[in-house]
């Protein structure tokens, strides 16, 4: 995977050599709304007319936990919708002016379930409506494609508080279409670069692009509030079911640093902000929040291995984050 230059909008290459088809697929999310988007050019490149199925499968856990979610297919907006207690995903998905050739929404993770993706197995889904608890679904789109042609597939996740907010986001996007949405993004992204106030002119021009990528995914780890995300890594789930998507205020305190160098003074006046929030009466940042400004889980005990009272902080969480303001 990679990305347009200069945008934070990912480019990668799907072939299926033995089938002669290629696949060139883009996402992002959009700046200014709750979306995800994503376009797939499907390229037939062999001399004979071929039928094409795509399928997507969605598996939230809403909240962060699987129970308690619904999925229902929505016929008027030909749309699935997932949800759960305040959060609500309409995923919807156009291929040459058609909505979904099929559907199915079923159980995951449990009694032995894999999920609703198994249906897809055999090239049809079974159109099932609904499901509530451990739920996942299905959708597939259908492609005729000429020799040496191509056809090009929306799809997109419209994410809102309440059913009216994803469903007008959802007509949102058929309105503009997504690749309106997608050239917005990557205006957005290079006009956000252009604030740069480093000349970059005497560096190679490898390194002058890594500088820039960087500042792009620094800033796709910035919560708009201000909380900056350490990680998106997830490797400790298998371990301690645990990630570290936390907002550590050292690791925050680095990254406003950087940001401030080169110029982008807004992004970490918003994590001085959050700083200012959390740190509360006893003067000292705990180990880490999360992005909403509550504490986050720790591994620091309140006494130590002789019983005596301690901190459960580490020092240069407070000190770092001292010295960067």
């Amino acid at each position: 995977m990679t990305y347009m230059p200069f945008t934070l909008t990912t480019r990668y290459i799907i072939k299926k050599g033995s089938y002669g088809i290629n696949m060139e697929v883009n996402d992002a999310v959009h700046n200014g709304w709750d979306v995800f988007l994503r376009k797939i050019k499907v390229a037939n490149e062999t001399d004979a007319a071929h039928e094409i199925r795509l399928f997507f499968t969605q598996d939230f856990h809403i909240y962060g936990y699987e129970a308690g979610d619904t999925a229902i297919y929505e016929p008027v907006l030909n749309a699935i919708i997932h949800y759960k207690g305040k959060r609500y995903f309409m995923v919807g998905g156009d291929a040459g002016g058609k909505g979904f050739y099929q559907y199915a929404i079923g159980y995951k993770e449990v009694e032995g379930k894999d999920g609703t993706w198994r249906d897809a197995e055999d090239g049809e889904l079974s159109s099932n409506a609904v499901a509530q608890g451990a739920v996942d679904s299905a959708v597939s789109f259908k492609l005729d494609i000429a020799s040496h042609d191509y056809e090009v597939v929306h799809y997109w996740i419209s994410c809102g508080r309440s059913l009216r907010e994803a469903a007008f986001l959802d007509s949102k996007v058929k309105q503009t279409g997504v690749d309106q949405m997608l050239l917005e993004v990557e205006n957005y992204w290079s006009a956000w670069l252009n604030r740069l106030k480093i000349d970059l002119n005497i560096l190679p021009r490898e390194v002058s692009h890594l500088f820039k990528r960087s500042l792009l995914l620094m800033r796709a780890h910035a919560d708009n509030r201000g909380g900056f995300l350490a990680s998106l890594d997830s490797d400790i789930m298998g371990i301690q079911k645990d990630t570290y998507s936390y907002v550590w205020p050292r690791d925050g305190a680095m990254a406003a640093l950087a940001f401030s160098n080169a110029g982008f003074t807004d992004v970490p006046a918003a994590f001085f902000g959050f700083c200012n929030q959390v740190i509360g009466d006893d003067s000292f940042f705990r180990h880490k929040y999360l992005p909403d400004g509550s504490i986050g889980s720790t591994w620091h005990a309140l006494v130590d291995s002789a019983g005596r009272l301690q901190l459960p902080i580490q020092e240069d969480e407070t000190a770092t984050v001292l010295y960067a303001l």
